[in-house]
């Protein structure tokens, strides 16, 4: 079962990134503009104030440098100056923001787009920054209004990706796009949030307003069910030395009546599979 890691409490926390070499769990709460991260050795939080809300973000080559994807623009940020330095613009069309983001397993970043406003149109679409080039294009995605749960296969032939308003995962070849079709739509209460895919190719999702991170098999089937304290669990990812602790982030946002764990980063041990080292972003640091 869950429990609560830290004290530290997000608005709408998301985008949970394990960082091997480092030993640290990185983290973003969108809203307060913030990026967090912690020790899990010494259990030590940091947080770096950003000009813009975090929407997502990944590792490259340089521990000290994350790829960033800030509100307006995409760009790299050193942890331990706060220098920013941007590559491309946010795509799409305007009025959107960055959303949920990871990088494929040939280092690219792949990332959405959504309204930025509070109608939630469906405006929102996928985009890959291009490591080789850092360039972006618009994947041939259809659009949607929450863009989640952005992830891959192991073998990096097959990208998952969700609209939390239809309720659905869906997936794709990749990197053709190809055979788009539905993975699985959620039982329950819940929306689906973000994701992340363990070694075994099974793909585990956070549901918004579901207080549960289910585990699917690869033919979309519901494998395990782990019951959340937070009403809001917003992404997981499996982190530590073995890739065997499941941890979860959490959002207080739109709630009248939040749990005291909403908000939380929340941990269970011994999960039934291992993760996978997140990919690092490829490009040049410039």
């Amino acid at each position: 079962m869950f429990k609560t890691l830290t004290d530290t409490t997000s608005m709408l926390g998301e985008c949970p990134v394990w960082c091997e070499r480092t030993e640290r769990l990185f983290w973003t709460d969108i809203p307060s503009c913030e990026l967090r991260a912690i020790d899990l050795v010494s259990g030590e939080v940091q947080c770096w104030p950003l000009p813009e809300s975090l929407g997502s973000f990944a590792l490259t080559a340089d521990e000290d440098v994350l790829l960033m994807g800030l509100a307006s623009c995409l760009g790299y940020y050193q942890l331990s100056t706060g220098r920013f330095s941007r590559i491309a613009v946010t795509p799409g069309v305007p009025g959107t923001r960055i959303n949920d983001g990871r990088c494929d397993r040939m280092g690219n970043f792949v990332f959405s787009t959504m309204d930025a406003s509070e109608q939630v149109q469906t405006i929102g679409r996928f985009h890959r920054l291009n490591a080789s080039t850092l360039e972006t294009e618009t994947l041939d995605i259809p659009a949607v209004a929450i863009p989640n749960s952005i992830c891959f296969s192991p073998d990096g032939f097959t990208l998952y990706y969700a609209d939390s308003l239809q309720g659905r995962i869906f997936c794709c070849d990749y990197p053709s796009l190809e055979n788009q079709r539905v993975f699985t739509t959620v039982d329950g209460q819940g929306a689906p949030d973000g994701s992340c895919i363990d070694a075994q190719g099974f793909l585990w999702n956070a549901e918004w307003g579901g207080s549960r991170v289910v585990r699917y098999a690869p033919d979309g089937k519901v494998d395990r069910v782990i019951d959340s304290p937070c009403i809001q669990t917003t992404c997981p990812v499996l982190a530590g030395a073995a890739y065997t602790t499941l941890y979860s982030t959490s959002a207080l946002i739109g709630l009248d009546k939040p749990t005291c764990s909403d908000g939380a980063l929340i941990k269970a041990e011994a999960v039934v599979a291992a993760g996978l080292s997140e990919e690092r972003f490829s490009g040049l640091l410039s």
